[in-house]
């Protein structure tokens, strides 16, 4: 597995989403912007995006896997 492919892994079992630190914390890379910005969209399914985006409660960027629009749901 890739370090990409196992960040992806990490964000999708996470229920909230995943800060940079929490990445940071699995040690995986050291370079996790790059990692998921280079090769994020080859281990994404396609029907799924990954969404980064401040949290309201404290402005921490969180990264999470979403789902998009199918031709069954658009």
């Amino acid at each position: 597995m890739s370090h990409a492919e196992q960040l992806i892994c990490a964000i999708r079992r996470s229920r909230t989403g995943m800060t940079y630190g929490d990445l940071l914390a699995l040690r995986i890379s050291t370079c996790v912007h790059k990692r998921l910005a280079e090769s994020a969209h080859r281990y994404l399914k396609p029907h799924e995006a990954l969404q980064r985006k401040p949290r309201q409660s404290d402005g921490l960027v969180v990264f999470r896997v979403v789902r998009t629009a199918t031709k069954w749901t658009a």
